[in-house]
C-alpha cells in the first residue's frame, strides 16, 4: 500500500488544490469531509486541515475536535485549520481589523525548523483570511511572521504534542506562495516520512484489483449521469468486471439538444454494457410549475432514483446511483 496524506476538508475553495499538490509529489492524498473522519490506519502518514470560508468564531462554523488527530499523526493546519487548532488549545483567534487578502512576505523565519528548511528569507506567501491568531496557545511558538501579523506560522514547543504539529495562516498550495511547494514537500517527506511511490497509473491498477477482489462474480448496476465522476467510476468498474457491470443512462429531458445521444454514443464506444432510459415526460411533468432551485434539485433526485430502480429490476439487482 502507498503512503497517504489525509486532507480534512472544511469547505475551502483550495482543498482540491492541496490534494493535487501532494499528488504532484508522488504521494497519494485523500480528501474527507470534516464530519466523517476515517480510521487512522498505518497508510496515513500525516493529516492536513484545510481552510474554510467560515470563521472559527462563528457558532455555526464546521466543528471538528482536533484531539481526534493531534498527537496521532503529524498535522499541518492551513488558515482555518490553523485557527481551529489554536483556538481549541487555548489560543486567541479574533476578527482582524482589516481582512488580509493578497501577497505578503515572510519574516523572522525559523530556518532551523524542518518545515522551513527549503524556504528563503522574504518568501512571498498568499493570504486570504478575515480572522487573525493573536496569542498562541500555552507552550506554542511562532516560527514565521509577516509585516502585519506575528503568527503567520506556529508550532508547539518540543514535547508538548507527541507528533509534529504546524499551523500556517497563509496558503502554501496556491502558486502565489512562491515557496509553498517547498513547504509541502518538507511536510510530506521530512516530517511525515512519506515515500514518493504513488502515480495515477499505480492508483488505477490498484483500484481495479481491489474492485475485482471485492465484487468477484457479482452483478453491479450503475446509474450514469454523464458527468466525470460517474464516467470514471464506470470505466474502472468495466475494466474490473466487464459485462457484469450494467449501466443505466437516464434522459431527464434537461440536457442540451442532442447531448443524450452524443454521450450515449461515447459510452458505447467505451465498450460499456449500457441501457438508455427515456424518462423525459416523467421529469418534466414533475417539474412543471416549480421555480425554486432547491425544490427542483430534490424532485430531479427523486424521479431519477425511481427511473433507475425501475430499469434495474430486469438486471436482477438494485441500482447504485452515482
Amino acid at each position: 500500500m502507498h503512503d497517504k496524506i489525509l486532507i480534512i476538508d472544511f469547505g475551502s475553495q483550495y482543498t482540491q488544490l492541496i490534494g493535487r499538490r501532494v499528488r504532484e509529489l508522488h504521494v497519494y492524498s485523500e480528501i474527507v469531509p470534516y464530519n466523517n473522519l476515517p480510521e487512522l490506519d498505518d497508510t496515513i502518514k500525516g493529516v492536513i486541515l484545510s481552510g474554510s470560508p467560515w470563521s472559527v468564531t462563528n457558532p455555526d462554523a464546521p466543528f471538528f475536535d482536533a484531539q481526534q488527530v493531534l498527537g496521532k499523526r503529524p498535522i499541518l493546519g492551513v488558515c482555518f485549520g490553523a485557527q481551529l487548532i489554536a483556538r481549541q488549545l487555548g489560543g486567541d483567534v479574533s476578527a482582524a481589523k482589516k481582512r488580509e487578502y493578497g501577497r505578503a512576505r515572510l519574516a523572522e523565519i525559523d530556518r532551523e525548523d524542518p518545515l522551513f528548511s527549503r524556504v528563503p528569507d522574504d518568501s512571498q506567501v498568499w493570504m486570504s483570511h478575515g480572522d487573525t491568531i493573536g496569542n498562541l496557545p500555552p507552550n506554542f511558538t511562532s516560527i514565521a511572521g509577516t509585516q502585519s501579523i506575528t503568527n503567520a506560522a506556529y508550532k508547539p514547543v518540543n514535547g508538548q504534542i507527541d507528533q509534529p504539529m504546524y499551523g500556517l495562516q497563509f496558503h502554501p498550495e496556491v502558486t502565489h506562495s512562491t515557496d509553498g511547494r517547498a513547504i509541502l514537500k518538507s511536510f510530506v517527506f521530512d516530517i511525515c516520512d512519506c515515500q514518493p511511490s504513488w502515480t495515477p497509473a499505480s492508483f488505477i491498477q490498484a483500484t481495479i484489483q481491489d474492485l475485482k477482489e471485492t465484487i468477484g462474480d457479482e452483478q453491479v448496476v450503475l446509474g450514469l449521469s454523464g458527468g466525470v465522476d460517474s464516467s470514471v467510476t464506470a470505466g474502472l468498474l468495466h475494466r474490473a468486471i466487464g459485462d457484469n457491470l450494467h449501466c443505466i443512462f437516464v434522459d431527464n429531458g434537461l440536457l442540451r439538444k442532442g447531448e443524450f445521444d452524443e454521450v450515449l454514443h461515447s459510452y458505447r464506444d467505451m465498450g460499456l454494457n449500457i441501457r438508455p432510459v427515456d424518462a423525459t415526460d416523467g421529469f418534466l411533468d414533475e417539474l412543471h410549475g416549480v421555480s425554486d432551485p432547491e425544490q427542483k434539485r430534490k424532485i430531479i433526485g427523486r424521479v431519477w432514483w425511481s427511473a433507475g430502480q425501475a430499469s434495474s429490476k430486469s438486471c436482477g439487482t438494485a441500482a447504485i446511483p452515482f
